[in-house]
């Protein structure tokens, strides 16, 4: 409970004595009622500050102990139980509420906006969002996404923007086809869900058709714009399409995210290798090397880098890489930030089995947890890892049923995602064939 709660304490202890604490008079009577009550001292100027009488200052724990003995409970704690618990009540009462109305009213926006504040607030509006879509209420769900009750710190809106496409991922196609149609227009669904859920996995089912919408909507120099561009440019690439088009990193703005910067050029190292244009892919590379230094976020920065360098077998950029940002490259602020590490080993891993260092190869590679994959980047991010671990397999001189079990889960995956420049053969031959073949 904080001190915006403390009011309900004061109605309590109102009640409790049976009337309003207008003057000092009428507190000082409440003073010798609670220490009649309680059997516990209670200071005339605490009472003063907690009933507004004086300058409002934190209530000691002895202090909130006092008053919540006086109303009926064992100490702070177990009022505060209560309270939270009954007020949980309310607030999914309210919740269910609005989840069940044909439309959303100014009252309903107002309370939510109260709302932002509290631990579950991204649950409360990933339970709203997923009744409006399950019971098809389309133009609710529009008036929904309005950009006073969207205002969430990155972890949280990271869960809230994965909760909802998982729940796309549940639709059958006539469902998300009918969805995409009636909520991409809506510029706030766009920028707090599939801004922030970048889902690989479906980069060829319902995110890639959501993004193809979405483009028609999109300012040409804005970020949505090259976002859109990046992401279906990535698939192309990483489906084997062959109509990749060039992005300018002109088109980078200062203000735009970090991880959106560092896709741009990703892409264009992948692009002008493509087209096997080595001086521009050299000066790309430069001007990486200007940009991730004037970055305060190297490993968002980064991301998308160390698989498109992977991709290339341009070992010696991923080795400068790590030893010039080592420690920032590292540095996770959330769970969001996990991916990033898990690359940082994978790279490492691969590196040192080139070096012949496979006892040092393994213990990198051990320190990989799947289960802390973020949901949008685990099946591109396990194609890399099982990448790795096939080619530890052959430096360990596994059997060929260990060899086959990894390769079956890599192929599995492709399937999946439609990845297929994930061939078998790359799988194979990685650290086979020369570097940027």
């Amino acid at each position: 409970m904080n001190s915006d709660n403390y009011n309900q304490l004061r109605i309590d202890v109102e009640k409790q004595i049976g009337f309003r604490i207008k003057k000092l008079s009428e507190l000082k009577m409440a003073q010798e009622a609670i220490e009649w009550e309680t059997k516990k001292k209670i200071g005339f100027n605490t009472l003063r500050r907690f009933f507004g009488f004086l300058k409002s200052t934190t209530p000691n724990s002895k202090t909130l102990n006092t008053l919540s003995v006086f109303v009926g409970y064992k100490n702070y704690s177990a009022y505060q139980k209560e309270y939270l618990r009954d007020e949980d009540w309310f607030v999914w009462t309210q919740t269910i509420k609005i989840e069940l109305s044909d439309s959303i009213t100014k009252e309903d926006l107002e309370w939510l906006e109260r709302q932002q504040k509290t631990d579950d607030y991204h649950i409360k509006i990933a339970s709203i969002i997923k009744t409006f879509v399950y019971k098809k209420k389309h133009n609710v769900l529009n008036q929904f996404f309005d950009k006073r009750i969207f205002q969430f710190d990155e972890a949280n809106q990271l869960k809230l923007a994965a909760n909802i496409c998982l729940l796309f991922r549940s639709l059958d196609k006539k469902e998300i086809n009918q969805i995409i149609q009636k909520i991409t227009p809506n510029k706030i669904f766009r920028e707090n869900i599939l801004h922030w859920f970048v889902d690989y996995s479906y980069f060829n089912g319902y995110y890639g058709s959501f993004i193809k919408e979405a483009k028609k909507y999109a300012q040409v120099e804005s970020h949505e714009a090259l976002f859109y561009d990046l992401i279906l440019n990535y698939n192309h690439y990483l489906s084997y399409g062959t109509n990749l088009i060039p992005i300018e990193l002109n088109r980078i703005r200062p203000d735009f995210f970090s991880v959106l910067q560092g896709r741009c050029y990703a892409y264009n190292l992948l692009y002008f290798n493509k087209r096997n244009d080595e001086i521009k892919y050299e000066q790309t590379w430069k001007d990486l090397l200007k940009k991730i230094n004037q970055s305060g976020q190297v490993n968002l920065f980064t991301i998308e880098i160390f698989p498109a360098l992977l991709f290339l077998k341009d070992f010696e950029k991923t080795t400068f890489l790590i030893q010039n940002y080592y420690e920032e490259l590292l540095t996770i602020e959330n769970w969001s930030g996990y991916p990033s590490q898990a690359m940082i080993l994978l790279t490492q891993t691969l590196h040192l089995i080139r070096e012949n260092k496979i006892k040092e190869a393994k213990i990198g590679f051990d320190l990989i947890d799947l289960s802390k994959f973020s949901l949008s980047y685990s099946d591109y991010i396990k194609l890399f890892y099982l990448l790795a671990k096939y080619q530890l397999a052959i430096a360990l001189s596994l059997n060929e049923e260990k060899l086959n079990e990894i390769q079956t889960e890599y192929e599995s995956i492709v399937d999946q995602t439609g990845f297929k420049r994930f061939s078998v053969d790359f799988l194979k031959h990685y650290l086979i064939t020369s570097d940027l073949s």
